[in-house]
């Protein structure tokens, strides 16, 4: 037996590999896209196992062709294989890498007068990030990758809900959101949008909070851990509802002004969402044009081609749509082109070390001329001083918010604070 064949000497190795790059400096983050062809049996069958071995060695070269110079592809074992990505710079690079993966191995090998394809599964995690060693980097890509199998989808990155456990912790938090639903612990805190040139009010964004005892905890704290359950729905429910009576109630003081409600990926695979956005509309009477949708570029990944169907139906309805989070996950022009949104809200991590760092002024200014040219309204998340805000007037950014205008409030504290405010300006205006 030759033991440098052997999985347990490729997975060995695979470790070595993912340990010399993190401890590179040039490297630090690492990520591993885990990938398993499906297919080759039929192929063995068709065309007998030398031209499997030749339709599994063009697969490693077009990974390879993939690669950067800094990643690093190793076969494991049969028809599994290993791309060590260097330097991921977030979720939205793996995913990016794994369609680019996705893309050229799903290409047809030519054999003699005939061709055959292989299909790709792919788990993805990155370290730090997702996993804290090295074991537990690959443990998680061959949970996500199970799953991709399972689900047949050409790709999966790993979440806390693909673990046994976790998802019994998720169950139990779901219980724990219902109750706080039943209890009237959740509430919405609101986060002003302004018009940078002219200081106006836009409206806000809802912000999901959970008022437990004397802690305030926000989303980040329990939303991904329950995304995979039923309790989306409810907590969707909850938050256009309250979102909506909020804005219906500002519509009396300062007539037109918007509200934000973030849509999940979990949200947007619910074939009944654009019912749900319909009845709770119609239930407190607002314009649809009032309320703004905001969708990240990760949950488009999820699944785009249902994605597009579900934001078209919503589209379709009145509302208007945002892409939320821009630069942070899949920055794509297929999506930019595609998505029929109305707003483009660069993310805080861009906007946050703007007066430090050329390359994000570069960029933020590259994203306001882009949604320009698309036609959008560009709103940059994360103001938190008074020379950013005029860095964003000169590149000519239409919209602000951050806590240089204000921090999230409740809805009583955003009345007092904000809408009272503009009614009295509009008043004096008149």
């Amino acid at each position: 037996m030759n033991p440098a064949g052997s999985a347990d000497f490729r997975y060995s190795l695979l470790l070595r590999e993912l340990q010399a790059m993190a401890a590179d400096p040039a490297v630090g983050s690492v990520g591993l896209l885990l990938l398993r062809l499906s297919g080759l049996r039929r192929v063995n069958e068709a065309f007998g196992y030398a031209a499997g071995d030749h339709v599994l060695a063009v697969a490693a070269e077009r990974l390879r062709a993939v690669a950067r110079p800094a990643d690093r592809v190793l076969p494991l074992h049969g028809r599994l294989l290993a791309l060590l990505v260097a330097r991921p710079q977030s979720d939205g690079h793996m995913l990016l890498a794994a369609e680019r993966v996705a893309q050229e191995l799903g290409q047809p090998v030519r054999l003699g007068a005939g061709k055959a394809r292989l299909h790709p599964h792919m788990g993805l995690s990155l370290a730090p990030g997702r996993a804290q060693g090295n074991s537990e980097l690959l443990r998680q890509c061959e949970r996500a990758l199970h799953a991709a199998r399972r689900r047949d989808a050409p790709f999966l990155l790993y979440t806390e809900a693909l673990d046994h456990g976790a998802t019994q912790r998720c169950a139990a938090l779901a219980f724990d959101i219902d109750e706080a639903l039943r209890r009237g612990e959740l509430e919405m805190h609101y986060q002003p949008k302004l018009v940078l040139r002219t200081g106006r009010l836009l409206g806000a964004e809802a912000l999901l909070r959970w008022r437990s005892g004397e802690q305030l905890h926000s989303p980040d704290r329990f939303l991904p851990a329950i995304e995979q359950t039923q309790g989306m729905r409810g907590l969707l429910w909850f938050s256009l509802n309250a979102a909506l009576r909020a804005a219906s109630e500002w519509s009396e003081l300062a007539p037109g002004l918007s509200v934000a409600v973030n849509l999940s990926p979990a949200n947007l695979a619910d074939p009944d969402l654009p019912e749900q956005v319909r009845d709770a509309l119609g239930v407190w009477g607002l314009p649809a044009g009032q309320l703004v949708l905001e969708v990240t570029e990760t949950a488009w990944m999820e699944d785009p081609a249902a994605c597009m169907q579900t934001l078209r139906a919503l589209r379709a309805l009145g509302p208007r749509l945002a892409i939320d989070d821009f630069g942070t996950g899949y920055s794509s022009l297929a999506y930019l082109r595609n998505i029929p949104a109305q707003e483009l809200k660069i993310d805080r991590s861009f906007v946050q070390p703007l007066m430090h760092s050329h390359r994000d002024r570069q960029i933020v200014a590259s994203v306001v001329q882009l949604g320009h040219a698309l036609g959008l309204e560009v709103v940059a998340e994360g103001i938190e001083d008074e020379a950013a805000m005029q860095t964003l007037l000169a590149m000519d950014c239409d919209t602000g918010q951050g806590y240089l205008f204000g921090k999230p409030l409740p809805a009583e504290e955003f009345v007092d604070r904000w809408v009272a405010q503009q009614a009295r300006g509009d008043r004096l205006q008149a």
